[in-house]
Formats: C-alpha cells, sequence, structure tokens
C-alpha cells in the first residue's frame, strides 16, 4: 500500500508538475499543451497526489455550466503509473466536484490521430483509464490540429 496525500494544487507546483508531464511524452509532447497546462497550474484550481511529501500526480479542472466541471489535465509521473494512484486522484477529484456541487465531470483525451501514426495507439490505454473510472464517451470533436478530440463524461 502507497502512502499518499491529496491536497488542493499550488501555482509553486508548477515546476513539478512541469516535470511529470515532460515524463510522459508519449502523451504530452505537444509544446503548446505543455504551457497551456503550466499556465493552468499557475492559475486554476486542482489537486495533488503526494508521496513522501512530494507530489507525484496531479489534475486540474475548470468549470464549464453550473452542472458540469472539466478535468483538464490530469498525469501521474511514469515512476507511479500503475500503482492505483491515478484512480485515487481521479475518485477524490469526482469527490470534490460533487461536494461543490456539480452534477457531471468531463475529460477530453484523443479519440484518434489525423494522420496515420506507427505502432500501437497510446490512447487506447487513456480512453480504457477513463472508461475504467466510469466516464463515457460524448462526442468526438475536430478541434485539435493533430488529433481529433473525445470529450468523455460521468455523472457524479
Amino acid at each position: 500500500m502507497i502512502a499518499y496525500s491529496i491536497r488542493p494544487l499550488r501555482p509553486s507546483d508548477e515546476p513539478v508538475t512541469s516535470g511529470i508531464m515532460r515524463s510522459l511524452p508519449e502523451w504530452f509532447g505537444h509544446e503548446g499543451g505543455l504551457q497551456s497546462c503550466a499556465d493552468a497550474v499557475r492559475s486554476g484550481s486542482g489537486w495533488a497526489v503526494e508521496v513522501d511529501g512530494e507530489p507525484v500526480a496531479f489534475a486540474t479542472w475548470e468549470e464549464r455550466t453550473s452542472d458540469t466541471a472539466e478535468i483538464t489535465w490530469m498525469a501521474v509521473h511514469r515512476s507511479r503509473r500503475n500503482t492505483g494512484i491515478g484512480t485515487i486522484l481521479i475518485e477524490a477529484a469526482c469527490d470534490d466536484l460533487r461536494t461543490k456541487g456539480y452534477r457531471l465531470a468531463l475529460a477530453m483525451t484523443s479519440a484518434s490521430h489525423k494522420t496515420p501514426v506507427p505502432g500501437p495507439d497510446v490512447y487506447d490505454e487513456t480512453r480504457a483509464f477513463w472508461r475504467r473510472r466510469g466516464f463515457y464517451s460524448l462526442a468526438e470533436l475536430d478541434i485539435w490540429d493533430t488529433d481529433v478530440a473525445l470529450l468523455m463524461v460521468r455523472p457524479l
């Protein structure tokens, strides 16, 4: 069992959260996305999971409507993947959003690449992660430059 704590994300966490993202270049290799995430950590709301006093995972969120909040960024450091920390983080996030009065949680990931990419689609794993946490596919949106976005939703 991992000894962890969950706390609100702080603007000062940004260098560590950027390091977490950079540990996962298969998913977070786009410099524009990395900068958007850094901005969200510095100016938005979210949660950090700490192990031994150091953040190893985080998520940010934004209100979309009075009923709906979107988990805008979420990552677990490569060295801590597949340990249950991602599940702990998402369940705590959904509990917190429910407590705040939201009825739905959204998450967006890649549905598919616009141009073929050799090898397996790493986003198969991402989509499966969100599905196992109770998120359902809602809509595919052609809003990104390299991928088609998949909007997923979970009742809270």
